[in-house]
C-alpha cells in the first residue's frame, strides 16, 4: 500500500527521515505502483494502457523524488566520501 504523508504533531517530514528510510519507502511505493500497472494490463477493464502508463509514470516520479530528497540531505562528515 502506498503510504500517505501524515499531518500533525508527530508527522514524519523528509527533514527528519534518514536517507536510507526515504529510499526504502520510495522503493516500496514504486514496487506497488509497478504491480498496479501490471494488474491494469491484465484486468480487462477499459483504458488498460492508459492506467498502466499512469501507474508507471507515478513510479518513476516517486523514485526520482526520493533521489532528489536524498541528494539534498546533508551527510554526516564521517560518511562523506
Amino acid at each position: 500500500m502506498i503510504t500517505a504523508p501524515s499531518f500533525g504533531a508527530s508527522a514524519s517530514t523528509p527533514a527528519s527521515e534518514p536517507v536510507a528510510a526515504i529510499r526504502v519507502r520510495a522503493a516500496g511505493d514504486a514496487r506497488q505502483l509497478r504491480a498496479l500497472a501490471r494488474a491494469a494490463q491484465r484486468d480487462g477493464m477499459p483504458k488498460a494502457d492508459l492506467r498502466s502508463a499512469t501507474a508507471l509514470a507515478a513510479a518513476r516520479r516517486v523514485v526520482e523524488h526520493a533521489r532528489r530528497l536524498s541528494s539534498l540531505r546533508p551527510r554526516m562528515p564521517e560518511l562523506a566520501d
